[in-house]
This record gives structure tokens, C-alpha cells and sequence, in this order.
């Protein structure tokens, strides 16, 4: 019999060791994925550089004879100008001119012609350079660098250079093999220190699991930067390259006629125009026989100078000395200083929101694992155990929307513009989602009496999952609309699942607690959503983030089928499910919920301005005016993140401030008057330039949202103690409670109504988001001068 005792706790150790290895598998393969990602992303942008500026050699010829009248058509040259950059560069797989109706004029090679006589392919993908050089089509296949051709007046075709796609991910592919031996190499030392120290780690997790995963994160970050250094420089390299062939085929063209130095015009300008139109490029130096020409761009140092460490110069001979051009001549380019240190960065975030996320769900995992039977170990209370168990829900709950947040509206918009419909698609799926979320809340007590907390559970959870999944299979708008309705009955009823779960736990005289944990579990995930599903989406798409988000729902009903128990005998007195202090569907109760003071104060005031701004600018405006702005998915997703870390950050502060009569209203006025500050900030985003401030635009973003975040923490917590400060009992305080949620939810419906009305005023600007907090400072004001008389008469929830 002693043996059994002993297996088990075997069982349980590998179990743990197990999961947590699994945890930091996942973590450190999703930091190689998302290095990876970034190196490709990174390395084809300049590319298309490099592939622009060979454009260029051609473009120049054609565009000569199309500003003296010539057709497209009569032009005549193209086959030997094609056939010699191809020869110079294997990579190009086909140089063609599509005059403006789409129909292929010139190709090379010439057998693809009837191939290709309807018209180029259609594209799966579009990028755009931040001048609009020339636009970036990708088939799925090949990329097609596409540069508009002019005469005097306006486009009459493209010249477009076809790369194929193999092509730079073998080259970086190529790159990463020492990257992937070393996460292998990683991931097993890892499990062997694990696995040997695991009687020391155990008795202290966090901190030895801390420090052991922050060090092999850390280890496997420095190594990808290095990756990255190589990569992005070679780029850089071969995109200036493109420009010194160029260059070099113009000036041995005048070599051929007999021009000297001093007969050419218009090479300063030429080499200005590229200059200032790749914010790659510092300087860029002209030198012949030791002399500088041409020198375009402010540098800080000579270009003959020795290059130091932090610049990177690369320095390409023009081979001309034939005819006039009797001494050596080269191309001397400086790169620009935040060129890669600002790729760099961005891959930096990315590296640090991948770390914050795993990192939460390892203390998730952690805490769950934690809440497993153990021999010889004493269990926590029940009712701390119930909240520890339920975080994992209240986590993925939010995961799960996160997920798609940072490109669902852009998503849809994008949608509806294909198919025809107007530009209202994105506020209509998330006023849809509001009002199912508000409507599921309401009969959330009644369904768990009925069903059980578990069924309800897991019913709320399948009716998260499944929708999202569905959303992967179709384009069709109206179905959209109603898996975004099925998904906000099924995230209300998560939510009020929850609820209704501490509500069963906690005596009925007493308020539930844990509902700061539940909360901060909450916005975890939104963090972890937001951050992921953004890198996903960039790297894989839509479709891809909706299945894994599916899966994660699913995920997430398992763990409360198999590991969330039913409430023991000895927490329920009475034969029902749920302990009923007073029903609270009672119009009498509810009338005494709505009359105590302050109530619609702060409801009205507070609640309800606060989920409106939430659900109308994080869920809907700021991700759609973001897209349109030519923000990439990783940065939105970067900007939502740092809301939710905001609020996870004002949470903790919470715990440690010391608590007394009248801080409940003192945060919640704090918390108005941070989110109308932050709004007020978020809207001066459009003036930058005009005041030449040296903040960014993305910067002073960041800012605003973090400090709309830490304002919201302030609101949450705070604003539910306000409202039951003067109520008689528990009964009484859930009442009020669960009318101050079903209000304040039907009211955040307003959210997106009110944005994209202010939208249609102000298009795709931030101006818009500085009424929201002009609102948010009157209305705090108005809550301030209304609560007033309530001043000295808090009472305080231990």
C-alpha cells in the first residue's frame, strides 16, 4: 500500500517536468519561427530594393524616349537591356513591360510570351515601398517588382522584374541551419538541467524555472541577432550593388559616345533622387582617382575615411576605363545609422512580447500544475484553489479574441471592399459581438442552475472556439456576421460562467475575492493574444490565426472537462447548484440596486464611457486606422499589447497601495482622468510633423496606450467596491453588481456606433480618438462633482 503513494507522486513529477518542457519548446521554437520570419521578411524587402534599382537601368531609356513623344510600343532596346541583366543576375526569372491596360508588350525570355499574353497573373499579396518607387506583387510563387513607367504627363505602363520566392527563402533558410542546431542544442541542456536539479527547482519554481528559461531565451536572442546582423547587411550590400550597376551602365553608355566627366549633367540629381527615396541609404560618394565628385547625404565623416564600427560602408569599382574615363571610378555608399539598428530593434520587440508571453503562460502553467495532488503536501483552501483554477479559463477566454484583434477589422474592411459592400463591415461585426456578449450575460445564473457550472463552462467555451474555427472556412460577410454573434454568446457566457462559479464558492454574506487575479488572467491573455496572433498573422495569415485560435478554445474545454472539479458537498448547502441569497432577476432587488447612491453615477459616468472607449478603439478603430496608415501587423499588434500590459501593470500596483476610506473614488476619478489624457495624446498623433517634434508617431502611440492602459487598470477593481460601499449584504452587492455589468456591456454596443461616426468626420486619422478624450475628461469632471456628497462614506472589502 505505501507504494502507491510514492508512484503517484512519481507519476506527478513527470507529468510537470513534462509540461514544462513542453512550455519551453514551444517558447523558444516560437523565438526561432519569429526570427526567422523577421530575417525573411526582412531580407526580401531589400530585395525589392535591389531589384528597383537594377529597374532602374531600363526605366531610364524608356521614359527618355517617352517624354519626346515615342510610344511604349516602338521601343526597341528592351531585349538587349533585359538579356544583360539577367546574365548579371541568375536570380531574375523574367523582365517584362505591361502597358497600362495590362496587356505584356516585351518580355525576356521571349518563349513566355503567349504564356503570358492575357496579362500578369493575379496576385495574392500587394506591398508597397513607403515612396511608392514601385509596388510589390506576390503570386504565392514568384515576387514581381512593379515600377511605373511616365511620360510627360502621366503612368503608361510597368516594367516589372519576377524573382522567385524560393530564391530568398533558401538564402535564408541557408542562414538559420546554425540557428536551428543551436536551439536543439538549447532545448536538450535545458531538459537535462531540468531533469537533474528538478528536486531543487520544485520547492522554489518560479524562481529557478525563471531564471533558467530567461537564460537560454536570452542565450538563443543573441545568437538570432547575429543571424540578423549577417543577413540585413548582406541586403543592404547587394541593394546598393543594383544602384552602382546602374550606375555603371549609364555612365560606360556616354564612356561609348565620347562624353567626359565634365559633359555629363545630372548625376548629382540622380544620385539625390535615390538617396533620398531609400531611407536605407546615409551617403552616397561618387569618387574618381582619389577625388570625390559626388557626394548626396549628410555624413558625418569623409568617404575616405576608414569606415568605424558602427557604419557600415561598402564601396563597388564601376569598371570604367575605356574611352574618356582613363582613371579607375567607384560608388562609395554609407549606410544609414538607424537603418539596422531600427530592423534590429523591431526584431528586439518582437523577441521581448514573445518572451512576456511565454513567460505568463509558464506561471499559468505553473499555477495549474501547482493546483495537481501531491503526496505529503498540504492543499490550499478551497476557495483559493476554485479562483487558481479558474484563471486558465479567464486566460484563454481572452486569448482566443486576442488572437485575431490586431487584423480583424483591416480583415474585414478588406473583405467588404472585394465583394462590394460599403466600409460599415467592421463596426457591424463588433456591435454584433457587443450586443451577444451583453444578452448572454444576463441568464448566466439561471443556465448554471440548470445545467451545472461545468456543463455551462463548457458549452460557453465550445461556443468561443467553434465560431472563430469557422471563420477560416469562409469569406462570406453574412456568415461572418453570425459566427462574430455565436462568438459573443459564447465569450458572455464564459464570462458569466465565471462569475456565477465564484459566486457558488464564496459564502453569500461575503463578496467573492480573487476577482483581481481573474482579471489580470484576463488581460494575460489579451497580451499574449495580441502580441502572437499579430506575429501569426503577418508571417502565416488570417486563416492560419483563426484556426490555431479555435484550437487554443479547444485547448482550453479540455482543461475544464478533466482537470476543473464540481463544487464539493460541503460548499452547497441546499440541493441547487447555486446558493440564491436573493434571486437577482427580482425587480425589487434591482430597483434597490439602481437607487443606492452613486450607482447610476458611476455606471453612467464611469462603466459605461470606459467599455465604450474599450470596445470602440481597441476592438474596432484603432487596428482598422492603423492598417490603413501602412502599419505593419507586428507593430499593431505591438501598440494592443502594451494597453493590456498597462492594465496588468495597474492591477499589481493595486495589491501593494495601501487601501483606506475613499481610494475607491479617488483611482476611478485617476483612472477618468489618465484615459482622458492618453485620448487627448493619441490624437495629437497627426500634428507631429507640424510641430517637428522629435517623438514618433509609433512612440507617442505606445505612450498613449500605455497610459490608457494603467488608467483602466484603475477603473476595474475599484469601480465594483464603489458600487457596493453602502449595500446591506451579499445578496445585495451581487445584485448591483450584475446590473452594473449588463448595462455597462449594452452600452459599450455604443462604441463602435460613436467611432465610426467620428471616423466619417476625420478618415483614418487620430484626431478623432482626442474627442473620445475630451469626453472622458467631462464626463470624469461629471462624476467628480456627483460623487461628492459620497465623500468620507466608503466602505472598504477586505
Amino acid at each position: 500500500m505505501p507504494a502507491h503513494p510514492l508512484r503517484r507522486g512519481l507519476w506527478l513529477r513527470w507529468i510537470r517536468l513534462g509540461s514544462l518542457m513542453l512550455v519551453l519548446t514551444a517558447a523558444l521554437g516560437g523565438l526561432a519561427y519569429v526570427g526567422l520570419g523577421e530575417a525573411y521578411r526582412g531580407y526580401a524587402r531589400l530585395q525589392f530594393e535591389r531589384l528597383a534599382a537594377q529597374g532602374a537601368i531600363i526605366k531610364g531609356p524608356v521614359e527618355m524616349l517617352l517624354r519626346v513623344g515615342v510610344s511604349l510600343e516602338q521601343f526597341t532596346g528592351f531585349p538587349n537591356l533585359a538579356r544583360a541583366m539577367r546574365d548579371a543576375d541568375p536570380s531574375l526569372e523574367e523582365i517584362r513591360i505591361i502597358d497600362a491596360r495590362g496587356h505584356l508588350l516585351f518580355s525576356e525570355p521571349v518563349a513566355r510570351l503567349s504564356q503570358e499574353a492575357g496579362g500578369a497573373p493575379a496576385s495574392r499579396a500587394r506591398f508597397a515601398s513607403p515612396n511608392r518607387r514601385f509596388d510589390v506583387l506576390d503570386d504565392g510563387r514568384s515576387f514581381r517588382v512593379s515600377i511605373p513607367l511616365e511620360d510627360r504627363f502621366h503612368v503608361v505602363g510597368h516594367l516589372e522584374l519576377v524573382s522567385p520566392r524560393a530564391a530568398v527563402f533558401q538564402r535564408v533558410t541557408q542562414r538559420f541551419q546554425p540557428i536551428f542546431t543551436a536551439l536543439g542544442a538549447c532545448i536538450l541542456l535545458l531538459a537535462i538541467v531540468l531533469f537533474a536539479t528538478q528536486r531543487i527547482w520544485m520547492r522554489r519554481a518560479r524562481l529557478w524555472l525563471g531564471l533558467c528559461c530567461g537564460a537560454g531565451f536570452l542565450g538563443m536572442t543573441l545568437v538570432m541577432l547575429l543571424a540578423l546582423v549577417d543577413i540585413y547587411s548582406e541586403g543592404l550590400q547587394q541593394g546598393t550593388s543594383g544602384l552602382a550597376h546602374s550606375l555603371a551602365r549609364r555612365l560606360n553608355e556616354a564612356a561609348r559616345i565620347g562624353l567626359t566627366r565634365s559633359d555629363l549633367r545630372g548625376l548629382d540629381t540622380l544620385l539625390e533622387d535615390y538617396q533620398r527615396s531609400n531611407a536605407d541609404l546615409g551617403s552616397l560618394s561618387l569618387i574618381a582617382d582619389e577625388r570625390v565628385l559626388i557626394q548626396t547625404g549628410a555624413s558625418a565623416a569623409s568617404p575616405l575615411q576608414e569606415p568605424t564600427q558602427a557604419r557600415f560602408e561598402y564601396a563597388i569599382d564601376l569598371e570604367l576605363t575605356d574611352g574618356p574615363w582613363n582613371t579607375p571610378v567607384r560608388l562609395e555608399v554609407d549606410a544609414a545609422t538607424g537603418a539596422l539598428r531600427g530592423r534590429l530593434w523591431r526584431s528586439c520587440r518582437n523577441f521581448l512580447l514573445l518572451f512576456i508571453a511565454s513567460g505568463l503562460l509558464g506561471a499559468l502553467l505553473l499555477n495549474a500544475l501547482a493546483l495537481l495532488p501531491r503526496p505529503g503536501v498540504r492543499q490550499q483552501g478551497f476557495e483559493r484553489r476554485a479562483v487558481d483554477r479558474l484563471r486558465p479559463l479567464a486566460f484563454f477566454g481572452c486569448f482566443i479574441e486576442g488572437l485575431p484583434l490586431a487584423f480583424l477589422p483591416g480583415y474585414i474592411g478588406a473583405l467588404g471592399a472585394q465583394q462590394g459592400h460599403s466600409s460599415g463591415g467592421p463596426p457591424l461585426l463588433a456591435i454584433a459581438f457587443c450586443l451577444s456578449y451583453a444578452f448572454a450575460l444576463w441568464p448566466c445564473e439561471l443556465y448554471a442552475r440548470r445545467m451545472g457550472l461545468k456543463r455551462l463552462l463548457g458549452a460557453a467555451l465550445l461556443l468561443s472556439a467553434i465560431p472563430v474555427f469557422s471563420m477560416a472556412l469562409t469569406e462570406d460577410l453574412r456568415l461572418l456576421l453570425l459566427l462574430r454573434c455565436l462568438s459573443g454568446l459564447g465569450q458572455g457566457a464564459l464570462a458569466g460562467g465565471l462569475q456565477a462559479y465564484l459566486l457558488a464558492v464564496f459564502r453569500p454574506e461575503h463578496p467573492p475575492r480573487g476577482t483581481s487575479l481573474l482579471t489580470s488572467a484576463h488581460h494575460g491573455g489579451l497580451f499574449s493574444g495580441a502580441a502572437l496572433g499579430a506575429l501569426l498573422g503577418a508571417y502565416l495569415g488570417p486563416r492560419q490565426v483563426f484556426l490555431l485560435s479555435g484550437l487554443a478554445g479547444l485547448l482550453a474545454l479540455a482543461y475544464a472537462l478533466v482537470l476543473l472539479p464540481p463544487l464539493p458537498p460541503r460548499s452547497r448547502p441546499t440541493p441547487p447548484v447555486l446558493r440564491r441569497s436573493r434571486p437577482p432577476s427580482s425587480l425589487s432587488g434591482l430597483a434597490r440596486a439602481w437607487k443606492a447612491p452613486g450607482f447610476h453615477g458611476a455606471t453612467l459616468l464611469v462603466g459605461i464611457p470606459t467599455l465604450l472607449i474599450r470596445s470602440g478603439l481597441l476592438s474596432f478603430a484603432l487596428p482598422l486606422v492603423l492598417t490603413r496608415r501602412g502599419y505593419d501587423l507586428d507593430r499593431i499588434g505591438q501598440l494592443l499589447a502594451i494597453y493590456a500590459l498597462g492594465v496588468m501593470l495597474s492591477h499589481h500596483l493595486l495589491t501593494v497601495l495601501p487601501s483606506g476610506p475613499g481610494r475607491p473614488r479617488r483611482l476611478l476619478q485617476a483612472g477618468m482622468a489618465g484615459t482622458g489624457l492618453g485620448l487627448l495624446a493619441l490624437g495629437f498623433v497627426d500634428s507631429l510633423p507640424a510641430l517637428g517634434s522629435w517623438l514618433s508617431e509609433e512612440a507617442l502611440c505606445a505612450l498613449a496606450l500605455g497610459l490608457l492602459g494603467l488608467s483602466h487598470g484603475l477603473i476595474h477593481a475599484p469601480l465594483e467596491r464603489h458600487l457596493t460601499r453602502s449595500q446591506e449584504g451579499g445578496g445585495e452587492e451581487r445584485t448591483s453588481l450584475a446590473l452594473h455589468r449588463f448595462i455597462s456591456r449594452l452600452g459599450q454596443c455604443l462604441g463602435p456606433m460613436l467611432v465610426s461616426a467620428l471616423l466619417l468626420i476625420y478618415p483614418n486619422r487620430f484626431q478623432a480618438f482626442g474627442w473620445l478624450g475630451v469626453m472622458a475628461l467631462l464626463l470624469g469632471a461629471g462624476f467628480t462633482w456627483a460623487s461628492r456628497r459620497l465623500h468620507g462614506h466608503e466602505v472598504h472589502h477586505a
